[in-house]
């Protein structure tokens, strides 16, 4: 056998063995809400010890426990695994060099939230200038999110001590704005805007000045909180609040 036979053999007998010891399962693998390459981030909190909330996407956009707070006395029962108890004052946690979604990109954010009070954000972040600013949490009183001058907020109150499920989506646009491209859930569902709860002023468009936020001001526990750069459906929506996130998408995602 010629050195150009020995060659090829070799490597026919070297793609087999790769072949042989690669799982079929790894090509086909089918994409679920928590493989989606459009999750951006992804916090569960189940950390028990430390000051880091890892992030569970593929981006590695860990946050910091700030001020007073760590795990070892921060960590509560969450709606799934672990959650964040926070103390509003007490600090807050910061996803350091991740400006999260910005200008007018589609987005989504989706969280479990348990408490009896009325203030603090979810998450925020962009740039503090009328319609640069992404801030998600209570508004007046009840859940919604404003661009920094207006603002949309739902009619329900989620300050019952109970876990309820939150989701703001920007469907894509070319100047998004409250009234037409944003939408509230509550618990999976499409959430009722209160009668005053829609102030309209300036078209959406996030900067990236400020690292993404959690929880600032925020009192009682917030569990698996997620970032897509992209408008989920209802369908995905309504599967992130019956805790079915690793089911397969539908083809056409």
């Amino acid at each position: 056998m010629d050195r150009n036979h020995l060659c090829a053999c070799s490597t026919l007998l070297v793609s087999i063995v790769l072949a042989w010891n690669t799982p079929l399962a790894q090509a086909d693998e089918p994409v679920t809400l928590d493989t989606d390459p459009n999750l951006a981030a992804w916090w569960k909190f189940d950390e028990t010890s430390g000051t880091t909330a890892a992030d569970a996407s593929k981006h590695g956009r860990n946050a910091a426990l700030k001020g007073e707070l760590s795990f070892d006395k921060n960590s509560a029962a969450g709606r799934t695994g672990g959650a964040v108890r926070l103390d509003a004052g007490e600090g807050h946690l910061e996803a350091t060099r991740y400006k999260g979604v910005g200008g007018t990109q589609p987005r989504t954010l989706a969280a479990w939230i348990k408490t009896v009070a009325t203030t603090g954000e979810i998450v925020s972040w962009g740039t503090n200038d009328f319609g640069r600013m992404w801030t998600f949490g209570f508004v007046r009183g009840r859940i919604g999110v404003t661009p920094h001058g207006g603002y949309l907020y739902m009619n329900a109150e989620t300050h019952d001590d109970q876990w309820h499920h939150v989701t703001v989506v920007v469907g894509q646009a070319e100047s998004p704005n409250l009234h037409d491209d944003v939408t509230l859930y509550l618990d999976g569902e499409v959430a009722v805007i209160h009668d005053i709860g829609l102030l309209d002023l300036w078209p959406i468009d996030t900067g990236d000045e400020l690292d993404v936020r959690i929880g600032r001001n925020f009192k009682g526990l917030i569990d698996d909180l997620r970032i897509y750069n992209r408008a989920l459906s209802e369908e995905e929506i309504l599967a992130l609040f019956k805790l079915e996130s690793n089911r397969p998408l539908t083809p056409s995602r």
